[in-house]
């Protein structure tokens, strides 16, 4: 691309709690064979060293640009906070935990380019242990844009912020909903309903730390079931419209399972608003009172009964399910 326009583009950063692994993404973004970029880390509020190194690199290098957040704001805030300041024609998200191939930008604008397309999807690779596995997607699922909503709408392809090069304008009105996690999941879909082209890049170009157990993406906490209740809420409506009936019953059905999981985890470790909590608890009282309510197996029946009915029953699973993953993480 050395005589062509090097137009600008953008990488979201979102950094909480990221102290080991923040120096290493920085550095793969810096180290990228294609350079006129923007690196916009938004700092929220972590309390280790993660926002001084923030801030060490940007004093080194005139492409970084730091947003000190005085007090945690939450990860879709964070990534909000930091499209305001866009100012590139392309946009990636990366998190402070992961890092990049040295090609991925020059590989997603030639193809973004090439395949006169609105955005790029490529593969992840997964780091835990020091190993690296790679993680491919089904190209069928690409075949147009309406073939790639669909398949985001039903899991089929991951839902991932960090595993796509955007034409900015794709996100011009648009932003993620706060205060919550999981928030890939409800705002793919729209951003894809809205895009006209889509290319599969069957390249690894993004590894996904599973080694930071204080990753913005965990799974182990009550604001994260919360999160996937609300994301399969939002794609109710969604599949709906596709007339994508057995889906509907499935977003039912994880609905159900996801809200179960967030009261126990909450009631052994609050950290949700009350409002959330009665979000869930609501929900549940319609589909307990439904006649076609989907089937959730015997051991989220138990829980269903618990969360509206036995909190203890709920209670007792929720400490049971951080012990299960306290001894996970100690072998």
């Amino acid at each position: 691309m050395e005589n062509q326009y090097r137009p600008l583009v953008s990488i979201v950063i979102p950094v909480y709690k990221a102290e080991e692994y923040i120096g290493k993404c920085i550095e793969s973004l810096q180290n990228q064979t294609y350079s006129n970029l923007q690196i916009i880390l938004i700092e929220d509020s972590s309390p280790d060293n993660s926002g001084q190194i923030c801030d060490d690199y940007a004093a080194k290098d005139d492409r970084i640009t730091v947003i000190h957040h005085e007090r945690n704001m939450g990860v879709s805030k964070t990534r909000n906070d930091g499209l305001a300041i866009v100012k590139g024609e392309y946009i990636a998200f990366v998190d402070g935990d992961d890092y990049v191939a040295p090609t991925m930008i020059e590989d997603c604008l030639s193809t973004i380019n090439e395949k006169q397309v609105d955005v790029v999807v490529f593969d992840i690779a997964v780091v835990e242990n020091g190993k690296i596995s790679p993680r491919h997607m089904d190209e069928r699922y690409f075949i147009d844009i309406k073939s790639a909503y669909t398949a985001l709408i039903e899991d089929k392809i991951p839902n991932y912020l960090c595993n796509k090069f955007f034409k900015a304008n794709a996100w011009k009105e648009i932003r993620l909903k706060e205060n919550t996690d999981f928030e890939d999941l409800m705002i793919m879909p729209l951003v894809f309903k809205n895009l006209s082209s889509v290319y599969y890049l069957q390249k690894s170009l993004y590894f996904y730390n599973c080694d930071n157990e204080n990753s913005i993406t965990s799974n182990w906490s009550a604001k994260s079931k919360y999160g996937l209740f609300c994301s399969y809420l939002y794609r109710q409506p969604l599949a709906e419209e596709l007339g994508m009936t057995d889906f509907v019953r499935y977003c039912r059905h994880r609905a159900i399972r996801s809200a179960v999981g967030g009261i126990g985890f909450n009631l052994a470790k609050p950290e949700l608003q009350e409002k959330q909590i009665e979000h869930m608890l609501e929900y549940l009282k319609q589909e307990e009172r439904s006649s076609d309510i989907p089937s959730i197996g015997a051991k989220y029946q138990v829980l269903l009964y618990g969360a509206l009915h036995a909190p203890f029953i709920s209670k007792l699973y929720g400490h049971m399910m951080f012990g299960l993953e306290r001894i996970k993480k100690s072998l």
